[in-house]
């Protein structure tokens, strides 16, 4: 029986990779897990300031809403019972003395608004609403009758008399006109009102309706 060795050899075919050049890669692997590494860090200190800044400025809104809500309020307060020396039940009457008809105001609305209810003497009607505009701070009233209704707004003059101005409108679908509302609380308790419409022809204001109320006697 006779054996025979054979022997296989395997031959590598590629370059030749020296130590140097593996020391290199190895070099270039580790800047390439640095700079990784440097840019995680990096996202997590943006992420930090983004986390930061929005919440600041979150507080920042909160604190200016909550500024703003203390200024409405403090407005409130400061004007709120301007409008008070209406309250009541009085009787109207023109300038000449004659009665023609009766007003009431009260507050309703846990106090927000006053609410006005017109009565002539001729059975005509109409309903006004008084209140703080929130928005500008000052006074505004919302008026109807089956003849027109008005939209004005305005606040105490230095006399202390309150003096609204807004825009007239006819139900009818008439041109609508400018117009001023004077109410002045007089020495003897009564209360002097003026209404007043625009002349855009002589851009003059003209007496459009006048009188003054009386509280009624029990």
């Amino acid at each position: 029986m006779v054996i025979l060795k054979t022997t296989t050899e395997v031959t590598i075919i590629g370059p030749t990779v020296t130590k140097r050049q593996v020391n290199r890669h190895m070099s270039d692997l580790n800047n390439i897990l640095m700079n990784m590494k440097n840019m995680a860090k990096l996202g997590f200190i943006v992420f930090g300031i983004l986390f930061i800044t929005s919440n600041t400025f979150a507080q920042t809104e909160n604190s200016e809403s909550e500024t703003q809500l203390i200024k409405s309020d403090s407005i409130e307060k400061k004007i709120f019972n301007d409008f008070d020396f209406v309250l009541g039940n009085w009787d109207f009457y023109t300038p000449d003395g004659t009665k023609i008809g009766e007003q009431t105001y009260t507050k309703r609305e846990d106090g927000h608004l006053i609410l006005e209810e017109w009565k002539l003497s001729s059975g005509q009607t109409g309903l006004g609403m008084t209140f703080v505009d929130p928005k500008t701070g000052l006074w505004r009233q919302v008026w109807m009758s089956p003849m027109y209704h008005i939209d004005y707004s305005g606040s105490l003059d230095e006399n202390g008399a309150m003096v609204l101005e807004g825009i007239l409108y006819p139900n009818n679908g008439d041109k609508s006109s400018p117009i001023r509302g004077i109410w002045a609380k007089q020495a003897d308790g009564s209360v002097k009102q003026d209404f007043f419409v625009l002349n855009d022809k002589t851009n003059t204001w003209e007496v459009l309706f006048a009188g003054f109320t009386r509280l009624k006697q029990d």
